[in-house]
């Protein structure tokens, strides 16, 4: 046996609690090392005399047997959901091979004979512990969250209402070569506009980019949190809006931008103007009083983006200045700021930009302020990697889960691939995604395939709109909230940011009505199957292209090639009846299951 491979970490995403009496228990070996796992659990105070001997409980009743869910290149993993009905308990595990028995416990991995090292085998000094469930330390995201069906709008170029007046370019005049100071005139009642249209499709939460009063297409750099800028509306326009989507039974969200502001923000012009002698000082972090010491453009303006400025900043853009959310002034600001569009407007959550790079002492505040006015606010973080120090119950609900974009790209993807996954490849990916978070927190998060700042997945598979189904379809049968980024399902294009933001096409005769039917299908399904959201995936094959996977009472198949495949049917399925979703027919399956290039099928049996 490969000792050291075995791994376990209490009170971690291998030891967490489900809810007020359940853990979910999980323990790492080498790949195809081990024969079996038991757990051996038991609430450390429960004691029973036994021919006048005390035992305790532990080593009284049956062992559980743990069973192996997922695997990686390197790895296995045994996992198992036990009930504690005291709250308390202390664990260990027992690891067998073909003929040896091992204990692994919080201090020791040692082989044992189970009978003759009971001094070791249940001695409670050398157990893991996990001291108490705590109903305050679960995750208490909104229990809507996970049934979402997110739509990302980049408000500017979504659509521009019908009386919409302003020196704008014609919308959707420029279809390639986007830039961030192009303006087209979307704004906020033209999206009101299309709520009908969002209905119709099935969407149930829209995701907005920035609102705010700033000087770019984008957003990014605010100037007043506290106004929509006028290039979008008015305040009293965002209100209608919002109560216009509520009424359809769609959420909203908004994306707060703490970690910066924008240059003219008031308290930064302050800080030019007065330098230390202003109360703002301590709110950047501004290396000394001769900070700007680059050109300024005729609006008072940094000339150049990227000059590394004698302040921090997002990157190096003097344009958006860093904020300190220590300063005691700042921290009262933004948390208002929070406050305020929950408390006004009754927004259902935040999407918190470079969420990152801010403290978690604020972001802990964070949460508390806004939950203290609405206590089903969602707060979804914009983390691209692991984001397990925010997704502790103390902070997000989820973030922006970029960690299944890349192996989507990577599998999937044509256009700029650092490297291309083979299907076991992929399925390692995946397999580590599904342990990386706990249940409770896989079940909450934002799943995307792209969006305002990546390439469009239309362009990244080079306008192959059966590989953008394929796509989508794993977002949509994967544990989380699926997100599609606005366009994506009329068969919008676009390079890296910002050509991914092009205008909306609302033409007819321009999009791929096609695409939008099979998006229209699968929320449909998404939401009538639990099936599809369902936490634990099945895999029955990952190779050649060709991914086969379970989920509950749901096969699916994938044929990631540009030629037909015969595939052998799961024995799960094989000769039943079953419904093929998709196409809504019935079906006697036999040993094979045919599938042409770049295709799909999602069988049910139940």
């Amino acid at each position: 046996m490969i000792l050291e491979a075995i791994n376990h970490l209490p009170k971690s995403q291998m030891a967490y609690a489900l809810d007020e009496n359940t853990l979910s228990i999980t323990l790492q070996t080498a790949k195809n090392d081990v024969s079996m796992v038991k757990l051996i659990i038991g609430d450390p105070f429960e004691w029973y005399m036994e021919n006048n001997v005390y035992h305790w409980g532990g080593k009284l009743f049956p062992h559980k047997e743990m069973r192996k869910t997922y695997y990686t290149e390197l790895f296995d993993y045994y996992t198992i959901d036990v009930t504690i009905p005291s709250k308390r308990s202390k664990y260990a595990f027992l690891i067998y091979d073909k003929l040896n028995v091992y204990f692994y416990g919080c201090r020791n991995l040692v082989e044992i004979d189970l009978v003759k090292d009971e001094t070791i085998l249940f001695d409670l000094f050398g157990y893991f512990n996990f001291p108490y469930i705590n109903k305050e330390d679960l995750i208490d995201s909104p229990k809507w969250s996970k049934n979402m069906i997110w739509y990302q709008i980049f408000p500017e170029r979504f659509n521009k209402s019908e009386n919409r007046q302003g020196n704008f370019l014609p919308f959707g005049s420029v279809t390639e070569g986007i830039s961030n100071h192009m303006f087209f005139g979307g704004d906020l009642l033209g999206v009101k506009e299309k709520i009908p249209y969002l209905k119709e499709l099935g969407i149930t939460g829209i995701y907005f980019t920035p609102i705010f009063k700033a000087y770019s297409a984008h957003k990014y750099d605010t100037e007043d949190y506290f106004q929509i800028d006028p290039t979008f509306g008015t305040n009293d326009d965002f209100k209608l809006l919002v109560d216009s989507c509520h009424a359809s039974g769609i959420k909203v969200m908004l994306d707060a931008v703490f970690n910066h502001c924008g240059f003219k923000h008031p308290f930064f012009q302050d800080v030019i103007k007065n330098k230390k002698n202003s109360k703002y000082w301590n709110c950047f972090f501004i290396e000394d009083e001769d900070f700007i010491d680059f050109e300024l453009d005729e609006n008072g303006r940094p000339k150049h983006h990227n000059l590394k400025p004698k302040y921090r900043a997002f990157g190096f853009t003097p344009h958006m200045p860093k904020l300190n959310t220590s300063a005691p002034i700042m921290e009262e600001y933004l948390l208002n700021v929070a406050a305020y569009w929950v408390e006004k407007y009754d927004i259902d959550g935040w999407r918190l930009d470079v969420s990152n790079e801010v403290s978690h002492a604020f972001w802990r505040k964070f949460k508390e302020r806004v939950r203290s006015i609405k206590e089903d606010v969602y707060i979804l973080g914009e983390n691209w990697d692991d984001s397990t120090p925010w997704l502790r119950g103390d902070q997000f609900d989820a973030v922006m889960n970029y960690e299944i974009a890349y192996p989507i790209w990577q599998f999937f993807g044509i256009k700029k691939i650092s490297q291309k996954l083979s299907a076991p490849s992929f399925m390692y990916k995946i397999n580590k995604l599904l342990l990386q978070y706990p249940k409770t927190v896989s079940i909450n998060m934002f799943n995307l395939v792209d969006s305002h700042d990546t390439m469009r997945i239309k362009t990244r598979v080079e306008n192959n709109t059966e590989i953008v189904k394929l796509c989508y379809l794993f977002i949509f049968t994967f544990p989380g909230a699926p997100a599609i980024y606005y366009g994506d399902e009329i068969g919008l294009e676009g390079k890296e940011d910002p050509d991914s933001r092009r205008c909306m096409i609302w033409n007819d005769t321009l999009q791929d009505k096609a695409l939008y039917s099979f998006f229209k299908k699968m929320i449909e399904l998404r939401k009538e199957y639990p099936d599809f959201s369902s936490v634990e995936l099945f895999w029955h094959k990952a190779d050649n292209n060709v991914l086969i996977y379970q989920k509950d009472h749901m096969t699916v198949f994938i044929n990631n090639n540009n030629y037909t495949v015969d595939e052998k049917v799961p024995a799960v399925i094989r000769k039943k009846n079953v419904l093929d979703l998709f196409e809504n027919k019935k079906q006697l399956l036999g040993k094979e299951v045919t599938l042409i290039p770049y295709s799909f099928k999602i069988l049910y049996n139940k």
